[in-house]
């Protein structure tokens, strides 16, 4: 059991009848669809639409120039558009550095200045609106396609202008962190916030990604409806406002993901000599490996989890993330001295942690301790640091290693992004807790 002291910092062919005698038991014979019902054209469905799109510049205020570029829709007579919150997010975080624009139809249309309504940070989502009504707009499908359906993708790749891409719905992505499509056709940079849309018209995505070869992703249409509805009620606020809006969305986030992790048992992985975390959740990707190296008199065994999401709130910070590690540090060649110099040079007290600026968080403020697990003793540390913008939210790095063999151990590391402190701990509790010497 973890000592107190540590806890309290912490899814064969038919045959063919002759022509002249036909099967009175043969289906009968459907004829082809009328034109009229049929997908319409590439470019005549570009056509139809290619107004409704915009390109989204956010402008830098001290030299006029934009500094970025997304794309948007619009999805009301009042002049709303969403787009994606990565796009719009330095004007949330730097108000008085940035401000943002559409412009329609190609780089010589008339920019037009939009403000932020509301946002939907865990799902990369906002809404934005222009003062003049727009006379064309898209409608949001109400529900998912068929797997299957084709679709078409539209935005302003690379600055080159509006464009559309044909792909294919694929669903949900199966055991994901966080909602999101998966769409088989070329999303590129500059397309981010724009509608993938079916052939009569109707938005059933947002673009938000990609992994190239054809691999793009999108936000479900379900969650760009909600934003919108509540977009609309929305009164105009400043852009604090907006920050305590984003603040209060990571706190019900980490909520619901501490929930998940706590109703589930913590499974187990053999790793040695000893049983470690394994799959917590299905949402977390495992992968294992040995590094083969005959020169060397040890081995190390890897075996490692992690979300492979997260959450954008700027360029240099991300949360929302669940990553751990372990190594098995072992030898038969060594003796207890050699392997015990070798395992305190492989283990780091340095907490590490996900990526952020001085700007974003505070620094780290660990204890070590030395506590027993399962039997097993172990050299534990426990650090967290504090969001500066976001009051009630910390990033947790776990630091542990077995102290009780002098020729194999195990060295583990868990970060958690975006957690309350008490949560923070007890998912770290009963992290360690699943440590376990199996002789």
């Amino acid at each position: 059991m973890v000592t107190l002291l540590l806890l309290a910092a912490l899814a064969q062919a038919p045959d063919i009848p002759d022509e002249d005698e036909p099967d009175a038991g043969a289906p009968a014979v459907v004829p082809p669809l009328p034109v009229a019902s049929l997908p319409p054209a590439t470019h005549e469905l570009f056509e139809r639409i290619k107004g409704r799109v915009a390109q989204v510049r956010i402008i830098e205020r001290r030299s006029g120039t934009k500094s970025s570029i997304g794309s948007a829709f619009f999805v009301s007579s009042d002049g709303h558009a969403i787009t994606n919150y990565h796009v719009i997010s330095s004007i949330v975080h730097q108000p008085d550095d940035y401000t943002a624009e559409l412009v329609r139809n190609g780089n010589d249309a008339e920019a037009v200045p939009v403000r932020v309504v509301d946002v939907d940070v865990v799902h990369d989502l906002a809404v934005i609106q222009q003062d003049a009504p727009v006379k064309d707009w898209f409608e949001l499908a109400p529900k998912e396609p068929p797997q299957g359906t084709r679709l078409f993708a539209m935005g302003n790749p690379h600055d080159l202008g509006t464009t559309i891409v044909e792909g294919t719905y694929n669903g949900l992505v199966q055991d994901a962190l966080y909602d999101k499509v998966h769409f088989s056709g070329a999303i590129n940079p500059g397309m981010s916030g724009g509608p993938t849309l079916t052939g009569e018209g109707r938005v059933v995505g947002v673009n938000v990604a990609t992994l190239g070869n054809q691999l793009g992703f999108l936000v479900p249409v379900a969650h760009a409806r909600e934003l919108l509805e509540r977009a609309r009620k929305a009164k105009e606020g400043s852009p604090s406002a907006l920050l305590a809006v984003v603040g209060a969305q990571l706190l019900d986030n980490q909520q619901r993901i501490t929930d998940r992790l706590l109703a589930e048992p913590l499974t187990t992985q053999r790793l040695g000599d000893y049983r470690v975390p394994g799959r917590w959740l299905p949402f977390l990707k495992c992968w294992g490996d040995t590094p083969h190296e005959p020169e060397n008199p040890y081995t190390i065994t890897s075996y490692q989890c992690s979300s492979e999401e997260d959450i954008y709130l700027s360029s240099e910070h991300r949360t929302g993330v669940v990553a751990y590690d372990h190594a098995s540090v072992s030898s038969d060649q060594l003796g207890s001295l050699r392997f015990s110099a070798l395992y305190t040079a492989t283990f780091s007290n340095d907490p590490g942690g996900v990526d952020a600026t001085k700007e974003d968080v505070t620094n780290f403020r660990c204890r070590v301790e030395f506590v027993k697990v399962g039997g097993v003793p172990v050299r534990a540390a426990l650090c967290l640091r504090a969001y500066k913008k976001f009051p009630g939210l910390y990033d947790l790095a776990l630091r542990a290693a077995t102290i009780n063999a002098s020729t194999s151990g195990v060295q583990t590391s868990l970060d958690l992004a975006g957690f309350s402190a008490d949560n923070a701990r007890a998912l770290a509790r009963r992290y360690l807790e699943a440590f376990a010497w199996t002789k």
